[in-house]
């Protein structure tokens, strides 16, 4: 049997869901799937990473990640720090869930059961921004502040919904407010005056399940999205379209695939902030690049292999 490290972070927006993992232990431990299970309760920023960094070689068969995207964030980036490949396994209980969205992870006690006992593993890409990981987006701009603005009542009371009514607050102020931006890649090298910048590692950002519409988690390629100044009779189409997944063609989007990139912010008078799994990473510059096939999650037999990605062409 397997023995088994869970990572809880009690405060994450679902409400009453430590009973679903208390119950979610107990059957582990019934169907004679784990042997022995150790809990981490996280209390404070970067209890996640140091839990998970303090990973032996062969001390787990398998970490569990268990709250929001930040969550995830920092068990990866412990896990890295390791030096091991645990494999992760992720329970959703925060407010978006983008990875988990992305790759239909099991949001149940039966599907999760289930998966450890089939247990598959996909080999999947990070991103590495300065000395830190990412495993889904790295964003700047027009609302990328959003996530760490909801205050944590709110989003446990509206789930994803808090997101939007916190969003429309601030889009009629900010939808003019551009910044000049340096993009220095092999693919795009450009000063842009931009309202948004993403990087994105799977498709699902901010909700949005087509966000980076071509990107994939296992093809060493980290898919970028420039949204730059839309003229005012166009937002409305624009808006439409990234609600449709089919935006990436739009006049006022660039759109490309790299390997790495370096992004500057030209404009030292308005500083930028830098989003990475929906937690707060700084300021501008960055330097990104992908780290291929950097760490193994648990994901449910059947889902072992992507979807077959879209062309730009598929996507109009």
């Amino acid at each position: 049997m397997k023995k088994a490290l869970f990572i809880i972070n009690p405060s994450s927006g679902r409400q009453n869901f430590l009973n679903m993992v208390e119950g979610l232990a107990g059957k582990l431990v019934m169907q004679q799937l784990v042997s022995h299970i150790d809990v981490v309760y996280t209390k404070k920023q970067e209890d996640a990473k140091n839990a998970a960094a303090q990973i032996k070689e062969g001390q787990y068969d398998f970490v569990t990640a268990i709250g929001g995207d930040g969550t995830l964030n920092e068990v990866i980036n412990g896990v890295i720090l390791s030096g091991t490949r645990t494999p992760i396994a992720v329970i959703s209980a925060g407010t978006v869930n983008d990875f988990a969205s992305y790759l239909n992870l099991p949001q149940n006690v039966d599907g999760f059961c289930e998966m450890i006992r089939d247990f598959h593993c996909k080999s999947v890409d990070v991103g590495k921004v300065n000395d830190k990981y990412f495993v889904n987006v790295l964003a700047g701009g027009l609302l990328t502040d959003v996530g760490y603005k909801v205050p944590k009542e709110l989003k446990a009371i509206m789930g994803k919904m808090a997101y939007y009514v916190e969003g429309a607050k601030d889009l009629p102020k900010n939808l003019f407010n551009t910044v000049t931006l340096g993009f220095e890649s092999e693919e795009y090298t450009k000063d842009v005056e931009a309202l948004l910048f993403i990087v994105a590692n799977s498709r699902s950002v901010g909700g949005f399940k087509n966000m980076a519409s071509l990107a994939s988690v296992s093809d060493g390629l980290l898919d970028v999205l420039v949204l730059r100044k839309v003229e005012f009779p166009n937002i409305t189409n624009l808006l439409i379209k990234i609600l449709q997944g089919d935006h990436i063609n739009h006049p006022s989007v660039d759109y490309f695939q790299t390997k790495a990139l370096k992004i500057r912010n030209l404009d030292e008078e308005n500083p930028v902030i830098v989003d990475y799994d929906g937690e707060c990473f700084g300021q501008l510059p960055v330097e990104v690049e992908v780290i291929p096939d950097a760490i193994e999650i648990l994901v449910p037999k059947n889902k072992k292999k992507e979807i077959s990605k879209r062309t730009r062409k598929e996507s109009l």
